[in-house]
């Protein structure tokens, strides 16, 4: 730093800079006025009929548990961001800024661990929550929905012709993870389209049946709430994208 002159810093900087949370764009005016009073206190309760009505509505209603529970039964229509990775980061950079947001969890506690979170990052106040466990969050059981789940070993036979059983053929890999980690190395012939990116171009994906990876599960279990709800067939590969390579994906040659 010391050596370089300040544009040369400026630009080298840059350079190794990937995309940004979108609620950084908030964040200066907020840290420049100071905090404001916080208030942690529980939100109101929504009832089945009242998040079916936030949904339609158009807001956002996010379900705090584990991928894996999410994957095993959860409310259609809703966003999977576990409490267990950065979840108010990608919802911070997901939303239109100012969208009503419900959230739902197992017990009191992970929404009280979510408002502390997001509140950080200027969502002062979601508008509700529901706890508890998908069975209490709808009286209609056609309103729960499944998320196939599957892992890099899956691929690479369903790729050479031996999809397994109950999983539709890969039409489509997606991989949501940022541009320097799809630059690093990428599954040869993937559709690119990094998680922040993807609410607005859900419509640029090709036609069939969506296998949606990560680095780990999570953005891609994120990534794969969006297409489910905007009607495509998905399914989660829940897995490291470090081993893609040593269970046979085919993984596509870097220039």
């Amino acid at each position: 730093v010391l050596r370089l002159a300040a544009d040369q810093f400026v630009t080298e900087t840059l350079a190794g800079l990937d995309a940004y949370p979108a609620y950084y764009a908030h964040m200066g005016v907020a840290n420049t006025a100071g905090p404001a009073p916080v208030d942690l206190t529980p939100v109101t309760r929504a009832d089945p009929a009242q998040l079916r009505e936030r949904m339609a509505a158009g807001q956002w209603v996010v379900d705090l548990r584990h991928r894996k529970a999410y994957a095993t039964s959860h409310l259609a229509g809703t966003v999977s961001l576990g409490l267990d990775g950065p979840m108010s980061t990608w919802l911070g950079w997901l939303i239109d800024w100012g969208t009503p947001i419900t959230l739902l969890a197992d017990t009191p506690e992970q929404v009280a661990d979510a408002q502390r979170e997001l509140v950080r990052i200027g969502i002062d106040r979601p508008a509700a929550h529901a706890t508890g466990g998908v069975e209490q969050w709808t009286t209609d059981p056609a309103q729960l929905r499944e998320l196939p789940m599957a892992d890099f070993p899956a691929l690479a036979a369903a790729r050479a012709g031996n999809t397994p059983t109950g999983l539709p053929d890969p039409d489509v890999v997606l991989d949501v993870r940022m541009t320097n980690e799809w630059n690093t190395g990428h599954v040869e012939g993937a559709v690119h389209v990094p998680l922040p990116d993807l609410p607005q171009r859900l419509t640029d994906l090709p036609p069939g049946a969506v296998w949606v990876h990560c680095g780990s599960g999570y953005r891609a279990t994120a990534g794969a709430s969006l297409l489910a709800n905007a009607g495509r067939t998905v399914v989660v590969i829940n897995d490291k994208f470090d081993q893609a390579a040593t269970v046979g994906v085919a993984m596509a040659h870097q220039a």
